[in-house]
């Protein structure tokens, strides 16, 4: 496989524990990093840049499941609709019960429900009335997305920019919404609290969960001289 020159990295359940809070371990598997990496993950821009301070990591930022990218400091890119979002809301509120997660007020390009609903049955629905959308459950929050993009549409937009081959990237995470850029990249690992259909796509497997579970796959990952 080609080397690999940057990662793809999911924040909530990969890099925290399941009350998203970050993981010591998997901070201090970051700074042993000598490459780029990518924030990529279901939450707001606001919320991912401050992360991305906070870690030391560039403003390379994948959020909003890919509906929302940053290519620098300066350039924000929203590539999905939120208005397709929205008018799903409206109709599907009418026959479940869909609760904003308070995160709406900072979001551009989908909308956060929280985990109180049958979401498989409303993504049924939403596909039954025809809604150019996709309900997405990154088991923090369910997500109603516009179809036309992912983590993997954000994660080629960036690779563009950096002039990396999707082949040189590794992607890890924990949840449906990462399969996408898990499909694109060279080499994908998950941690040990990752969805099987995850787990099934992965070159690597943490028993670690969680951040300690990253923290895993980069030793394993610098022991192998993948990076």
């Amino acid at each position: 496989m080609a080397p690999i020159k940057a990662l793809a990295v999911d924040i909530d359940g990969t890099l925290s524990d399941r009350n998203r809070v970050l993981c010591p371990r998997a901070v201090q598997a970051l700074r042993r990093l000598n490459v780029p990496v990518v924030l990529s993950t279901g939450n707001t821009h606001c919320f991912t840049r401050t992360v991305s301070v906070l870690l030391g990591t560039p403003r390379l930022l994948i959020c909003e499941n890919g509906g929302v990218i940053s290519l620098s400091e300066e350039e924000m890119e929203i590539l999905a609709d939120i208005k397709i979002c929205e008018e799903a809301f409206v109709k599907l509120s009418r026959e479940f019960s869909l609760s904003r997660y308070n995160s709406s007020r900072y979001r551009f390009s989908d909308i956060a429900l929280l985990r109180n609903f049958d979401a498989a049955a409303a993504s049924r629905r939403a596909q039954d009335l025809g809604l150019p959308v996709e309900f997405i459950d990154t088991s923090f929050a369910v997500h109603i997305k516009d179809r036309r993009v992912n983590k993997g549409t954000g994660l080629s937009r960036i690779a563009k920019r950096m002039k990396i081959d999707l082949s040189s990237f590794a992607a890890i995470g924990d949840s449906k919404s990462d399969l996408p850029m898990f499909r694109l990249a060279g080499y994908s690992a998950s941690v040990g609290n990752a969805s099987p259909e995850l787990k099934e796509i992965s070159d690597y497997v943490a028993e670690a969960r969680y951040g300690d579970g990253f923290a895993e796959i980069i030793e394993h990952m610098i022991k192998e001289k993948l990076i």
